[in-house]
């Protein structure tokens, strides 16, 4: 078993795993996914079951005759009969048994394409904890130099015993923010490997990068191809329930009496005066209409889904732009700041807001980076990105 190390951001051990590579250990070894495939199968079998053939009826009778008048005698009686369904019905059934193949296979593929969708949300949740991780440890080598600084200041004398333990416990404060960061870690991580479906404990590198998708339709959407599967289906099955008779019975028997054999073929027509089925051909038309009205709404839904996603993407990148700018700006502020404290030309409390500011912006860009990492996986998603 792999050993996990825990570090702020793994991007310089050469042994960690890629996202890449966790995402083709995640479709091999995730036992949902080799439940949910199974339903290709299933649906092969169902298939078969649409078009087999019904089995056919054996009759045997033993008969004992008794005239009135004369010797008694013995008979007997065989009756094969065998329903035979129409052409019509047989070609019905076939389209319906493809159909439903086609279902489960878009079904297979949409719960595939979700698997990827929630594994890179996570992995960007983990990415995100790592940062934070990070950022509260440098946040706490900051402190613990300010602090160290104001105690060589406090037994020269320059400042007070109160600013001093005031440096002491935002050392402290920042040593606890890190503990926490580490257990949301932790937590992330764990979150992530039990989705994926790995038994085994691994090193994570958290520098991916995410690409948006160059498609710019939602034709390849796996939740529109399962939506139109089921429209599909509907369809065919409302085909087949257009018969109003689908089976025939064809039978053949042989009598023997004493006194005479009797041989007879016939054939059993149903009458469809009572039951026509057009309360299921009714329903079944219905349901298709609704799918189509569903993929219609969905198709709608996923384009303007896409233009948001676009439109917030230009945005994100010109905050984080500017984020970024902020807070190298800020650490260049800090550093001067702390200069001129360890000569006692700046106030602690001026020191200290400066990096508490330093800190929340990169806890922004953090936040931005994460958030523009979400919108690139569900645009890849709703493009069908996640498809292959």
């Amino acid at each position: 078993m792999k050993k996990i190390v825990l570090v702020p951001l793994i991007i310089w051990n050469l042994h960690a795993e890629t996202f890449d590579a966790l995402k083709q250990d995640a479709l091999k070894s995730s036992p949902y996914l080799q439940a949910n495939a199974l339903n290709i199968e299933r649906a092969e079998e169902e298939s078969k079951i649409l078009q087999r053939y019904k089995n056919p009826t054996l009759s045997l009778e033993a008969s004992r005759f008794t005239p009135e008048t004369g010797a008694s005698g013995s008979g007997y009686r065989g009756a094969l009969s065998q329903p035979v369904r129409l052409w019509g019905v047989g070609s019905a059934r076939e389209k319906l048994g493809k159909a439903t193949q086609k279902k489960a296979s878009s079904m297979t593929k949409l719960k595939r394409a979700e698997f990827l969708r929630e594994l890179s949300l996570l992995y960007i949740g983990y990415v995100q904890q790592s940062k934070l991780f990070a950022l509260a440890q440098d946040e706490l080598k900051i402190a613990q130099k300010i602090a160290t600084i104001s105690k060589e200041r406090y037994e020269a004398g320059t400042i007070t015993k109160a600013r001093y333990l005031l440096a002491e416990v935002d050392a402290l404060n920042a040593k606890n923010q890190v503990n926490l960061k580490e257990a949301d870690k932790l937590s992330s991580y764990w979150q992530l490997l039990a989705f994926s479906g790995i038994k085994e404990e691994i090193e994570l590198d958290a520098s991916y990068e995410f690409v948006r998708s160059d498609k710019k339709s939602v034709e390849d959407s796996a939740r529109l191809e399962f939506l139109r599967s089921t429209q599909k289906r509907a369809q065919q099955e409302a085909l087949l329930n257009s018969n109003k008779i689908q089976w025939l019975n064809l039978y053949a028997e042989y009598e023997k009496e004493p006194d005479q054999k009797i041989a007879r073929v016939g054939l059993d027509i149903p009458l469809a005066l009572f039951n026509t089925k057009k309360e299921e051909r009714r329903i079944a038309t219905l349901e298709a209409k609704q799918s189509e009205y569903l993929v219609k709404n969905q198709e709608i839904a996923l384009t303007h889904t896409l233009t948001r996603i676009n439109a917030e993407l230009e945005i994100l990148y010109k905050v984080l732009h500017s984020t970024q700018t902020l807070y190298n700006s800020q650490k260049e502020l800090l550093d001067m700041y702390e200069k001129g404290y360890k000569i006692a030309n700046i106030n602690l409390i001026e020191l200290q807001n400066i990096k508490n500011k330093m800190i929340e912006t990169k806890e922004k860009e953090i936040a931005i980076q994460s958030k523009i990492d979400t919108d690139i996986v569900l645009y890849n998603y709703e493009t069908g990105e996640y498809n292959d």
